[in-house]
């Protein structure tokens, strides 16, 4: 049996290769809209925000930029940065792999939604120091998990998708470590398809 870590180093070729097809498939409805609200809430007007995993920076990004902030996205697919400069040339959007972001600037507020669990475990553990080198104080930090230890594999147009999760017990204690208070967790939230969405904030 393959090691299933292994699935993980394809995970930037497929969002390249099924870029338009996914943006299309995941479509326009903000199911994420309360969690947003709540983010948004913790942090100034007019922010600077971090979106690791943009995509074409439709529908999230569009909803922060709605709301008034300045969204620097980050996606490792070119096709995807490409729809996000089209869809909104006037904001800022960069190819680049998150484990290796270094932009010398922090944000007051940092979103990873459905991109970070797509990282190893080893990477997710990693990837906190990266978020509170990224994070001002007082910064709103959420991402999307699995709901326990582990590894997953889906299915994106015929390709292996790669998920991988910590226990909630190494989330809580990995954020705590990188000067992080959880705000809100919920696991696998009905109101929001099911996912699993932590929110915390920098001290």
């Amino acid at each position: 049996m393959k090691d299933q870590s292994e699935f993980a180093k394809n995970i930037i070729k497929i969002y390249k290769k099924h870029a338009r097809a996914w943006t299309e498939l995941r479509g326009q409805f903000l199911y994420e809209k309360t969690w947003l609200d709540h983010f948004l809430s913790l942090i100034p007007e007019h922010a600077q925000i971090l979106d690791l995993g943009c995509g074409s920076g439709k529908p999230v990004a569009a909803y922060l930029i709605e709301q008034g902030h300045a969204v620097t996205g980050m996606d490792s697919s070119d096709t995807m940065i490409e729809m996000a400069k089209h869809n909104f040339p006037e904001q800022h959007w960069i190819q680049a792999d998150m484990r290796q972001l270094d932009l010398g600037q922090k944000f007051q507020g940092i979103l990873a939604w459905d991109s970070f669990f797509h990282l190893t475990q080893d990477d997710q553990r990693k990837m906190f120091a990266q978020f509170s080198k990224l994070a001002e104080t007082g910064a709103a930090l959420m991402f999307t998990s699995g709901t326990s230890h582990g590894e997953a594999l889906g299915d994106l147009f015929g390709d292996v998708l790669y998920h991988a999760s910590l226990s909630q017990d190494e989330y809580r204690q990995v954020l705590k470590d990188h000067g992080f208070d959880v705000v809100k967790m919920v696991e696998e939230d009905q109101d929001c398809t099911g996912h699993t969405v932590w929110l915390a904030q920098k001290f």
